[in-house]
């Protein structure tokens, strides 16, 4: 057991460190009753549902101004389009996204779970565990990223300040791949991003409400100055001629942009579930989510439209806004400029740090609940990625190992099955029935536990549909030939990926019926539960029922706020 409550903060770090015995007690939540179940897995109640459709709109359009979204227009322009269509392809890419992310983010808001314990319902009580585990890795790595960009902004800042720091002596070698003083940034964002780690997720939508305001004044800020100075936006000295007589390749490059701009938006896909489970009610999500993400072209604009004027006026096309800032810095170092760049990174620094903690650190620390619920709960693990996201000293990953940032940028293909089978389980197979007992039991009559903990279905249509993009795939990294075919096949990867593993699961489905699948004939979405309450030792779970709803767990005994109940209380939303 944790240490008493009433002790003081000095007492609690004594008792914890006193023995192995107290540290492990310590460590230990009171709410994980089995290997399933802890406060942070189990339906969100009423007072955490926090999120309405204000929020999610303030998130996906704070969301939309990022490093990415700034610089997206580049591939595109260098293809010859103009500034106009590329603008158009990733707004129809964001489009898209949406779509998906609101589909995807439906059972989470209607039962109030996160993607981890939604992906039993479709991978299996076991084999949910590697669907979790291959984006909590990832999570770390751009976690590590985001943080790298962060220390840039900052270093950035402290140029404003002290006009020597350009000048510092760097004592670092450059087979490193860091400057001292991106280190010392690097190092400074690391401990600024501490407080935000003691931010439940259920609060967390306060931020992005700021940095939906500042950063969209930030980013016309530095649009204004880039026109001004130019004397007008002069956006047609970025397009670059290309030989448009070959209309197939012109088209399928196209594709791939297309595409590129969907793989970037993939991890969000993925994500949303962890931030729909807190949604005030289900159609908060669907106007919030549905309208944010398509605003994204703002940003772009912005980006292409500053780019094209400072490179009019310097012959130099800046599409990084850290390169941006120290390009302005260079030409000129005055007091006015200082102060312009100074805010404009603190604000991108703020920026990046919301980007990092949605995208990166709030889906990690889910998967690391689900897979240490016993130790680790939503806070604990926004720590946990913190720190190992600072110790795998992500500059090495950006400037020495080009290869696998390629694997990274073409990981898409993985994640598109992975949302496909899961929509089509709860849409079309289950009909938007879950039996939330079942997603918390972890015997072999549960009837999420398939084969030996495994639904074999779901990861035969997940392997079908990475593998048709997989030989472009391979081909990208410029270490096989591959042929044509397979290189476009793989430019319309992420789409291929979503289509076949929905179709292959569906039709699987068909043939292999699943447990659970009598849940079909039920009227959609008759299984909703708003308040979920379970007998006390009395279900099919056992004795794990009683832990569903921790919160109402007083001195190690269950209130028993709901008398002669049996099975579950009812209450369509």
């Amino acid at each position: 057991m944790a240490p008493p409550p009433d002790y003081t903060f000095m007492e609690k770090v004594k008792y914890t460190f006193s023995s192995p015995r107290n540290f492990h007690r310590a460590i230990t939540l009171d709410s994980a009753t089995s290997k399933f179940i802890n406060e942070d897995l189990v339906p969100s109640p009423p007072e955490k549902r926090t999120w309405t459709a204000l929020s999610y709109l303030a998130y996906w359009w704070s969301e939309a101004w990022n490093i990415t979204t700034w610089s997206l227009g580049s591939s595109l322009i260098a293809l010859g389009l103009s500034v106009g269509n590329a603008l158009l392809v990733i707004l129809f890419a964001n489009i898209l996204s949406a779509l998906v992310i609101v589909a995807n983010g439906f059972a989470a808001s209607r039962y109030h779970i996160g993607y981890p314990v939604l992906a039993r319902a479709t991978f299996g009580m076991y084999g949910h565990y590697f669907f979790v585990l291959i984006r909590a890795i990832l999570g770390i790595i751009w976690g590590g990223v985001q943080l790298y960009f962060e220390g840039q902004f900052i270093s950035l800042m402290l140029r404003c300040i002290f006009p020597s720091w350009a000048r510092l002596t760097n004592t670092i070698p450059e087979s490193q791949g860091i400057t001292l003083q991106v280190l010392i940034g690097f190092v400074i964002a690391f401990i600024v991003t501490i407080p935000f780690m003691l931010i439940h997720t259920t609060k967390i939508h306060h931020l992005f409400s700021v940095k939906s305001f500042v950063m969209p004044l930030a980013g016309l800020g530095v649009v204004l100055w880039a026109t001004k100075a130019n004397g007008g936006v002069s956006a047609g000295v970025l397009s670059t001629p290309v030989d448009k007589s070959n209309v197939a390749i012109y088209a399928w490059n196209i594709i791939a942009q297309f595409n590129s701009v969907m793989g970037s938006n993939s991890a969000l896909i993925v994500t949303v579930p962890d931030l729909a489970r807190y949604s005030r009610r289900p159609r908060d999500q669907v106007f919030g989510q549905l309208l944010g993400l398509p605003m994204a072209i703002v940003c772009a604009a912005f980006g292409v439209i500053t780019t094209a004027a400072v490179q009019n006026m310097w012959g130099e096309a800046f599409w990084n806004p850290y390169d941006l800032f120290n390009g302005i810095l260079d030409h000129t170092y005055t007091s006015k400029s200082r102060a312009g760049v100074f805010f404009a990174s603190l604000v991108f620094a703020f920026a990046t740090l919301g980007t990092s903690i949605a995208c990166n650190i709030v889906p990690f620390a889910a998967d690391i609940t689900c897979m240490l619920p016993k130790y680790v709960n939503i806070v604990r693990g926004q720590f946990l990625c913190l720190i190992v996201a600072f110790a795998i000293t992500p500059w090495h990953i950006l400037t020495s190992a080009p290869t696998f940032l390629n694997f990274l940028g073409g990981y898409s293909i993985f994640q598109g099955s992975v949302v496909s089978i899961m929509l089509v389980d709860y849409f079309f197979i289950r009909r938007g029935n879950l039996d939330i007992s079942a997603l918390y039991d972890g015997s072999s009559k549960s009837k999420y536990f398939f084969t030996m903990g495994v639904n074999w279905r779901s990861i035969v249509a997940f392997i079908v549909g990475f593998v048709i993009p997989l030989p472009g795939f391979i081909g990208s990294f410029g270490t096989v030939t591959v042929s044509t075919a397979a290189t476009r096949i793989f430019f319309l990867g992420w789409e291929l990926s979503f289509l076949a593993g929905g179709v292959a699961y569906w039709i699987l489905c068909l043939v292999f019926k699943v447990p659970g699948q009598e849940d079909c004939h039920r009227p959609f979405g008759e299984m909703v539960h708003d308040d979920w309450i379970l007998p006390d030792g009395e279900s099919s779970m056992g004795s794990e029922a009683a832990a569903v709803h921790p919160q109402r767990q007083v001195h190690g005994e269950y209130e028993d706020y709901e008398k002669n109940v049996e099975g579950v209380r009812v209450n369509v939303i």
